[in-house]
């Protein structure tokens, strides 16, 4: 046998179920929301809890009903409390009661819990009434202990970088100038009866220990980023690559120019010229011919200033181009080009300090690379 139910038959009209009273529907809500609510008289005394509140605070609705609000508090609080209620009374406006302070709550079992208390006045059946809308913010709390540990942690690990520093420019480098200088003593004592092969490795000698003493410079340096302050200037960017291109000297073949649409910005002088003079340097010190040019400009955008340091070498594969920027990391042998392998790091830090971000534009076979950064004014 086949039975088929018509589907419209089978089902009861809408108008069939039994429909809640404003009142009921609204009492409904009341006791399925996610906020402990506790309704009081005047005098402090419970009238009314949700579902949430027996919850929260481990007590059933008659172990409350006609008891002091002040129970779910611990004793320390609650004479303070009273002051705090009758003062709400007076004004009669809904706030946060006890802004500002950290006021806690105390379940059945004896346990504390931090929370938030937001007041309403109502009025029911002629008579004053206040409705308390309780939050457990222990989520909130650990978040926010979590965070102060993690700055503690921050703040001790600089002052142990600091520590460092301090060893790696003091305690390392004089030992390190001893060095060098007895190289250039075993050098002079020699002279012209030295092989060809003791002179060399001299030199190299020499070119190491000024390797190691470059490394120490650039870690000093590396480690003391955003430990100074300084000023905000109006900084003249023409004018700070002009600066820098002469303290860096190029060889008679290099020209660099500045060509930016920005002639000015607000900043802190001191890092801006840190980051071009890397730049600029590391284009020179890397190029593959006996002349070159680079570029320098600027332009807006947004709440920004965007650089880029262009020149005409041989480029940097995009295997690379993330690479450079890492602490140690050079493409060249140490042996070819004398680096540290931390200014490009440096620059990285100090562009983020200023809120911006680096990049690198390069395509090899093509020659040409341009490190673009963004670089965000300082508030006027």
């Amino acid at each position: 046998m086949n039975l088929q139910v018509d589907d419209a038959a089978a089902a009861p009209p809408a108008d069939a179920w039994p429909r809640l009273s404003a009142e009921d529907r609204f009492a409904r809500v009341v006791e399925a929301a996610p906020t402990a609510l506790v309704l009081t008289a005047g005098t402090g005394r419970i009238e009314m809890v949700n579902q949430q509140a027996e919850r929260m605070f481990g007590y059933s609705r008659a172990e409350l009903q006609d008891k002091p609000l002040e129970m779910l508090m611990p004793k320390r609080f609650r004479h303070g409390h009273v002051g705090l209620r009758e003062g709400f009374l007076a004004k009669m406006s809904p706030r946060i009661m006890g802004d500002g302070w950290d006021l806690f709550g105390l379940r059945k079992d004896g346990s504390e819990f931090p929370l938030e208390i937001g007041l309403n006045p109502i009025e029911l059946d002629g008579q004053l009434m206040v409705l308390a809308g309780i939050v457990d913010v222990t989520a909130r709390h650990e978040i926010a202990r979590e965070k102060e540990r993690q700055r503690n942690e921050l703040e001790r690990s600089n002052a142990d970088l600091e520590e460092f520093a301090y060893v790696a420019s003091h305690d390392l480098k004089a030992p390190l100038r001893g060095i060098a200088h007895l190289a250039q003593w075993i050098t002079e004592d020699i002279g012209s009866a030295a092989s060809a092969e003791t002179t060399e490795n001299l030199k190299l000698l020499q070119g190491r220990v000024l390797r190691l003493q470059s490394l120490l410079d650039g870690l000093l340096a590396y480690s003391r980023i955003g430990h100074t302050h300084t000023p905000a200037e109006v900084v003249d960017i023409g004018e700070l690559v002009r600066d820098v291109t002469a303290l860096l000297a190029p060889t008679a073949g290099f020209e660099v120019a500045f060509e930016g649409d920005v002639s000015k910005i607000l900043t802190h002088r001191m890092p801006i010229h840190v980051v071009l003079e890397n730049l600029i340097g590391n284009a020179l010190k890397h190029h593959d011919r006996a002349a070159g040019r680079i570029t320098v400009s600027a332009r807006q955008v947004e709440t920004s200033v965007e650089f880029r340091i262009t020149d005409d070498g041989p480029g940097i594969l995009p295997q690379f181009q993330e690479r450079v920027f890492q602490i140690f990391q050079t493409l060249a042998s140490r042996d070819q080009t004398e680096s540290s392998g931390i200014g490009l790091a440096i620059v990285k830090r100090k562009v983020q300090g200023h809120g911006g971000r680096i990049w690198i534009e390069s395509a090899p076979p093509a020659r040409g690379t341009s490190f673009v950064f963004t670089w965000k004014e300082a508030a006027a």
